[in-house]
């Protein structure tokens, strides 16, 4: 296979260097022929200017003088043939430049450089060839009305979609600017003049802009609960500068929050990034770890800003210089540092978490009883605890009796005492039943509900007193029976 595609490309590259000395000796060999015209041209006026003179003193016959001018008049058309055959077709708008930079608010722009300009006329001059006595060249030197727009994958991206030029003269550039409706790095730059269109795919520039590296972030508010994780996904952008090592930071975050950058496709954690040749763009994602728990600095549902940074090594200086004497850093700051940096959001929100614990959860009753026992509410999460309520999926026919049945509020880590009974009917069976515990609630208006406690309860038969009593009367008595027959036996 690869030898197969080492061939390929030596036989294209063969084919294209055939075709271009083959295009440079046809251009060449139009500008001798139009050389030859001109100067076979100027032997014909010569001729005629001759004869014309000779006319006037009445030494032609007329019909030598028409001879003579239709001679001038051929060489007139076969130059003016030479002249449009060398040129082939009018002067050209080709692309110059096409650079994107950034403003201080992060738009993105793309100023188009144009040039107007024919090699061909570049040529006449290096020869002195003129034309203009015979084919007036005039409207080549300027162009009118020229519009240009840009392009991706065959639909209009920027503002305004399109852009006009009243006057482009010949050998000058004019520019033309767009603001990007996407971001993108390559587009195709569309001209139409001359009543025809020409497209030039190209390669963006990255102009020099506020930030040597931009950073951006599409979700840059976010919601997170504590104990738990954000992610940002970054979107990083080389513009200008010499440096290529980048240092990833992140400032006035704090320091209950850790955070990490990683790379989303291999997973691995960054300090530092490096943008090698050919590479301007990088997609990182950065993660938050909250707290467990909230306090004076991460309040819940207040939210915490905070910039993520792409620093090199002089601004890294300035801004260790910076946080050496304050542990918060100001917009203004950032903005001196001119660093690339990006405003994110974050808002802690806390979870909602109750448990219900109980000392005993295996009882035993005789057929008649209930059970009475006590369970401990706890609010375990980072919220407070509205309505909560206690219930009991209880066997068939039994009933249960909660006290209280409704917690209106439960503060985060705090507790209540239940008393719960249990009731069974008056005919339960001899046997092993489980009534189930559950409680539900809300916090900050979602459901929450905890984990169901199973009660195990053995009923067994209630003891017949009365039927014992008399048995053992009975016994006794014939135990007492026995030992008085015993006596009259040994008196005999």
């Amino acid at each position: 296979m690869k030898k197969f595609i080492k061939i390929f490309t030596i036989v294209f590259s063969f084919i294209f260097c055939i075709n271009f000395i083959h295009s440079q000796e046809s251009q060449t060999l139009k500008l001798l022929a139009l050389k030859k015209a001109q100067l076979h041209l100027e032997e014909m006026k010569g001729d005629f200017d001759r004869a014309l003179k000779l006319k006037e003193e009445g030494l032609i016959s007329e019909e030598d003088f028409a001879k003579k001018r239709t001679a001038y008049l051929q060489a007139q058309v076969t130059y003016q043939e030479a002249l449009i055959n060398f040129m082939g077709s009018e002067a050209r708008i080709s692309v110059a430049s096409a650079v994107k930079y950034q403003d201080k608010t992060g738009k993105k722009y793309v100023r188009v450089s144009l040039r107007y300009s024919s090699k061909e006329l570049k040529e006449l001059a290096k020869l002195n060839i003129s034309a203009e006595d015979l084919f007036p060249l005039d409207f080549l030197k300027e162009i009118k009305d020229v519009y240009v727009s840009l392009k991706f994958e065959g639909k209009i991206i920027s503002d305004p979609y399109e852009k006009s030029i009243a006057s482009f003269p010949l050998e000058e550039e004019r520019q033309v600017t767009f603001q990007l409706l996407k971001d993108i790095e390559n587009l195709d730059v569309c001209v139409f003049y001359a009543g025809k269109e020409e497209s030039t795919a190209v390669y963006l520039q990255k102009g020099v802009s506020a930030n040597i590296v931009t950073v951006n972030s599409a979700q840059f508010s976010q919601e997170a609960d504590l104990e738990s994780q954000a992610t940002y996904d970054l979107s990083l952008e080389k513009f200008s500068g010499e440096a290529d090592i980048f240092k990833l930071q992140v400032v006035n975050l704090p320091r209950q929050i850790t955070y990490e950058f990683v790379d989303p496709q291999t997973q691995a954690r960054l300090s530092q990034i490096k943008f090698t040749e050919g590479i301007t763009t990088m997609h990182l994602s950065l993660r938050l770890y909250l707290p467990k728990n909230a306090d004076e600095q991460v309040v819940i549902d207040k939210s915490l800003e905070f910039y993520a940074l792409a620093i090199d090594s002089d601004q890294s200086d300035r801004l260790e210089k910076i946080l050496s004497t304050a542990s918060f850093i100001t917009p203004k700051e950032i903005e001196n540092l001119k660093s690339g940096n990006v405003k994110l959001e974050l808002i802690p929100r806390g979870v909602g978490r109750i448990e219900v614990r109980a000392l005993n959860l295996y009882h035993e009753i005789k057929v008649g009883e209930s059970v009475n026992m006590e369970v401990k509410i706890e609010n375990t999460g980072t919220r407070r605890l509205n309505n909560i309520r206690i219930y009991a999926d209880m066997p068939l026919n039994w009933h249960s009796e909660m006290n209280p049945d409704l917690i209106p509020v439960l503060e985060q880590n705090k507790e209540r005492i239940v008393n719960i009974n249990f009731i069974p009917p008056s005919d339960v069976s001899v046997g092993d039943y489980e009534p189930k515990i559950r409680i539900e609630c809300i916090a900050n208006n979602k459901k929450v509900e905890s984990e169901e406690k199973i009660v195990r309860v053995h009923i067994s038969a209630r003891t017949n007193v009365l039927g014992i009593t008399v048995l053992i009367l009975l016994l006794i008595g014939f135990f007492v029976g026995i030992v008085v027959f015993g006596i009259k036996l040994t008196r005999r």
